[in-house]
């Protein structure tokens, strides 16, 4: 039997409630959804830690950001990928086109062919063509004015072609390379968007496509009663402020991220028509998912790095070779699943991943297995703590070092809005978390684990929500 290829597409900081199957809002996602119609979409998936690196390290590696090393967005550097090299052992050409992220220069040495993954080289194909300069991050329009100055929630029209756009531009090396794959080898064909990351600046006619009147207010928009401290002291709340407590600032923000997420869905419409067109459709698998969420205000906060279920959820969908269609799994999944999963579905020999392979499990147990999470300040102007997550049986359990921890019942209240860390009724689900989140730390060496176990728990619920002075 010919092995399958592998078509993995990834995109940055998108929710899964932009995917038009689930309903949640009006963003389509026609392309997307035909993947899940085609296959298994899980319903229930999550990132181990909400930032860039640490997210995407993990789904190469199989591995949790605390066991390879790679917690940082500014200082990490994949030494081994463990998934991409063990596929390449098994005879696979491996491909990347777009966003690596995961070290400066380093992304030759685990891949065969790549490209799209540097922004300067696109940068300046704009600028040779007499365009605009379409990186985003360089206009100073789309960043606060505050140090370290961060993207923000403010829209922008964005006066370029689409085909000019940096998502484009992946899209035309990714097809490329389906097209000059090697004949003889089965490939595996990464597609790493940068959107729908924020700026939010877009072109026409993905600007304009959703109707900011049409936004809802999400029932935790905003600064929550009884918030653990911690939330009150972040700098994104500081930028939640700046952008405006009344949610009608907060409307054109979340129409053009939809826009923006349309605007990739097109694009993966081109990347499924490149299969077909190569005859290609049934021999490969192709996986769908993004590295974390994004916050848009819920809980009073902007972009991502906390425990919330905003920052935390992302899709995951996998279509297979004449697999199963239209299926809806409930059980939890992680990014670091994706790896042990393809390994097996393509036969492919791997270390002992972290990661469990979804498909040989039980599809429809919403609230088990466990999954945890994590993550690390990126520096004292944060103004948080590292914190670690358990997310089981219906409840979120989140300790934060030094700084107490919080209980969260889903079920009852999916909006995280009331913290029942020190509710007396609570206080054996409580303890049966943390006792299952310690074993999860001892079996992974994580090396907050010394603190840990000096924090028994009694540091406080952290629902002072008095933000320290001066802290921006």
């Amino acid at each position: 039997m010919t092995a399958p290829n592998v078509l993995l597409v990834l995109t940055d900081q998108q929710r899964p409630d932009t995917l038009g199957l689930r309903a949640q809002t009006p963003c389509k996602t026609p392309n997307i959804d035909r993947i899940a119609a085609e296959g298994i979409s899980f319903d229930n998936a999550f990132t181990p830690c909400p930032l860039c690196l640490p997210a995407r390290a993990a789904l190469f590696t199989g591995r949790y950001p605390t066991q390879n090393g790679m917690m940082s967005n500014q200082s990490g550097r994949l030494r081994s990928c463990e998934m991409l090299e063990a596929f390449r052992q098994a005879g696979y050409q491996v491909n990347y086109a777009g966003k690596w992220h995961m070290g400066e220069g380093n992304i030759g040495a685990f891949t065969d062919r790549h490209a799209g993954d540097s922004t300067e080289d696109y940068s300046r194909w704009c600028r040779d063509q007499g365009l605009i300069d379409g990186w985003m991050f360089n206009d100073p329009a789309t960043r606060t004015h505050r140090t370290p100055s961060m993207s923000v929630p403010r829209v922008h029209l964005q006066d370029l072609p689409v085909d000019k756009t940096n998502e484009a531009y992946i899209t035309s090396f990714a097809i490329d390379m389906i097209r000059t794959r090697a004949l003889d080898q089965p490939f595996f064909q990464v597609v790493s968007y940068n959107g729908p990351h924020p700026p939010f600046m877009i072109p026409e006619p993905y600007f304009s496509m959703y109707d900011p009147g049409q936004v809802e207010i999400p029932s935790n928009f905003g600064p929550q009663p009884g918030e653990h401290g911690v939330h009150a002291r972040s700098y994104y709340r500081r930028l939640f402020e700046d952008h405006g407590e009344d949610f009608d600032a907060w409307r054109a923000s979340y129409a053009v991220y939809w826009g923006f997420v349309t605007m990739i869905d097109d694009f993966v419409g081109g990347l499924l028509g490149a299969l077909e067109d190569e005859g290609l459709t049934d021999d490969t698998i192709v996986l769908f998912a993004s590295d974390h969420g994004e916050m848009l205000g819920a809980h009073g906060l902007w972009h991502k790095m906390v425990a919330f279920e905003e920052s935390i959820r992302v899709p995951l969908i996998l279509r297979l070779p004449g697999g199963p269609g239209g299926v809806r799994a409930t059980a939890q999944a992680s990014l670091v699943d994706i790896a042990p999963t393809l390994s097996a579905l393509c036969g492919v020999c791997g270390p002992d991943w972290q990661g469990r392979d979804l498909i040989a499990g039980d599809l429809d147990t919403p609230d088990r297995p466990a999954v945890f999470a994590m993550h690390r300040p990126l520096g004292d102007w944060m103004h948080t703590a590292d914190w670690r997550m358990i997310r089981a049986d219906g409840f979120k359990y989140v300790w934060h070092r030094e700084m107490g921890h919080e209980l969260f019942d889903l079920s009852a209240d999916p909006g995280e809005g009331v913290n029942l860390a020190a509710a007396p009724a609570h206080h054996a689900r409580l303890t049966a978390l943390r006792a299952e989140l310690g074993a999860f730390l001892e079996q992974t060496a994580d090396p907050l684990l010394p603190d840990w176990k000096r924090d028994r728990g009694d540091a406080g619920s952290g629902t002072d929500a008095t933000p320290p002075a001066g802290g921006s």
